[in-house]
């Protein structure tokens, strides 16, 4: 047994005093924190960041990150998303039902090759369709119709 005076079963009578309840830290915060007017509050905060850097106002990615309270991994994922112009997705991400960089993995190309396109001369667009033919086009055309 234990030396202590005052012991009882093995713990001293110091020990046995009541303890002030602490407050404990919340580990898991409501995931309402995460959404402001129903939309993912930290991808509102990214596609700002993305805008303002598409549209040059802020020179650097990584400034318009921290400017807007949000991370490069994230800005660049919006930029991809807002450069694919695809509204639904868009909007899908944004209320949180499809995650920001798994969509913007899934875009990559496609935004790739809109901005190509966006920013081609028409010489440019004419060469590329005389390069991939003109029939493989318009039927790509005709599937993207229907």
């Amino acid at each position: 047994m234990h030396s202590y005076i005052g012991d009882t079963h093995g713990f001293a009578t110091l020990h046995r005093m009541p303890l002030a309840k602490r407050k404990v830290a919340k580990r898991n915060r409501s995931p309402r924190r995460h959404f402001r007017h129903g939309h993912r509050a930290a991808v509102m905060r990214a596609i700002t960041a993305a805008k303002l850097y598409l549209n040059k106002t802020i020179p650097r990615l990584g400034l318009a990150a921290e400017f807007c309270g949000s991370n490069t991994a994230y800005v660049t994922a919006a930029a991809i998303l807002l450069r694919s112009e695809n509204a639904t997705l868009l909007e899908q991400v944004g209320v949180g039902q499809v995650p920001l960089l798994a969509a913007a993995a899934r875009v990559k190309q496609i935004a790739n090759l809109v901005t190509a396109y966006r920013t081609a001369a028409d010489a440019d667009r004419v060469a590329f369709a005389r390069t991939c033919g003109t029939d493989q086009i318009l039927d790509v055309l005709a599937t993207a119709s229907h």
